[in-house]
């Protein structure tokens, strides 16, 4: 009950996106690039670690070390990822929602409701255009065939 109550509240806080959001969601791609680094970083001192592993004698050991540091260091780095992607899914559903209804107000203004219309009626009028001409040239072809004929009778060969 009380997160619902907290959802209510918040929603309305958050339904509009605007400069702010967008600059928000620059700063978050900009931070979400850093963790990729980090996380390239952390996988090449890991990789380097097992190189570097194969030269001792006790190569299990020295690897299972490594591969607890790979991942207590991944875990730091996915710590703060996952509220970062929370973040960018809720502007991004935000973003997507004003364009939803922009194009639902698009929709609904009389200019465009003519505009659709006039392209109904274009529509059609291509397509009795069409069959008019594929009309045409089934007469054609079938006179055609009796000029052929005609052609062939008048031949004296």
């Amino acid at each position: 009950m009380k997160r619902l109550l907290l959802v209510l509240f918040c929603v309305p806080l958050i339904a509009f996106a605007g400069p702010a959001e967008e600059s928000e969601l620059a700063d978050l791609e900009v931070r979400q690039e850093n963790l990729n680094l980090q996380k390239d970083w952390a996988k090449y001192r890991w990789d380097k670690k097992q190189h570097d592993c194969y030269s001792r004698f006790f190569v299990n050991r020295c690897l299972d070390e490594a591969r607890l540091t790979y991942r207590a260091e991944i875990k730091a780095i996915r710590a703060q990822e996952v509220p970062l992607k929370e973040r960018q899914r809720i502007l991004k559903a935000i973003q997507k929602d004003e364009r939803d209804q922009q194009r639902e107000a698009e929709r609904a203004s009389e200019e465009k409701a003519r505009e659709r219309q006039k392209n109904v009626e274009t529509f059609e009028q291509k397509q009795i255009d069409m069959q008019a001409r594929q009309q045409d040239v089934e007469k054609r072809r079938q006179d055609s065939e009796k000029r052929a004929q005609e052609n062939k009778k008048a031949t004296p060969f």
